[in-house]
This record gives structure tokens, C-alpha cells and sequence, in this order.
């Protein structure tokens, strides 16, 4: 079937044109979008004798600020935690590491990972990693 339209401006222009129409039980159909694959649900293990970059690459790359900040924090301290670590070592380690933690810290990260029970503060300026740190892969 075909359709005529006539349409008009605010400026009294007419534009026109035809247009052939198909029912839609015969019109083509859209490709379905392909779902993004499924997050597997196997970890790959945590394994603290890996180079800090590549360990980073492995764990991080699906992860809030947050969360890469209890990441690194528990890197840092070979998932101790009794072993306290400096915010000087871990700012200076996530700024040589920009581009896989997703720009420079930010030091909300570390308020948002002591809510979420992953790291603590036990002194200004000193982390801890606490056991219920591992909680930041089911986040």
C-alpha cells in the first residue's frame, strides 16, 4: 500500500512525499541485540605474589573506587589484617596506576570502603584490611 503525506511548517512550506507500507506480520524484523555475556561466576583467585599491576588488572576492572581501594589496601598488606598500611603508599601506588584504577584517588573511596566494613582506620592516615574484605568481588 502506498501513502501520500503532506506536511507544513511553521514558515507555510509544504513538503511532500509517498511511502510504501508493508504489514507489519510481513515488515522485516529488527535484529534482536545480542546479550552481553554472562559475568562468569568464577573468580579468578586472589594470589598476592602477582605483580601489583597485573594484579590490579586482574581484580579491578569491574569494580567501584571503593571497592579498588579496599583492593589495593588488601594488596598492600598481603590480605593481613593486623598489617597497617600508610595513605602515602597507597595514593603513591593508585597514581602510578591511574589508568586501571580510573584516574587519580579520590579520598572518598576510602570513607565509602570503612562504611562497607572492607578496610578500617585505625590512626589517621594508617589503613587495615579487614577480614569481610573479600565481600568487595559480591558487591
Amino acid at each position: 500500500m502506498k501513502v501520500s503525506i503532506i506536511v507544513s511548517d511553521d514558515d507555510g512550506n509544504n513538503y511532500h512525499g509517498e511511502v510504501e507500507l508493508v504489514r507489519s506480520s510481513e515488515a522485516p524484523h529488527k535484529r534482536a541485540k545480542k546479550a552481553p555475556p554472562p559475568k562468569s561466576a568464577a573468580k579468578p583467585p586472589v594470589n598476592f605474589s602477582t605483580p601489583i599491576r597485573a594484579f590490579v588488572k586482574r581484580h579491578a576492572s569491574d569494580l567501584s573506587g571503593s571497592q579498588k581501594f579496599a583492593l589495593l589496601i588488601a594488596y598492600l598488606a598481603k590480605g593481613d589484617s593486623g598489617k597497617e598500611v600508610l595513605m602515602a603508599d597507597v595514593e603513591k601506588r593508585w597514581n602510578k596506576m591511574k589508568p586501571l584504577l580510573g584516574g587519580k584517588l579520590n579520598r572518598a573511596h576510602s570513607t565509602r570502603a570503612k562504611e562497607n566494613g572492607w578496610v578500617d582506620s585505625p590512626k589517621h592516615g594508617v589503613y587495615v584490611v579487614l577480614p569481610s574484605w573479600k565481600g568487595i568481588f559480591d558487591a
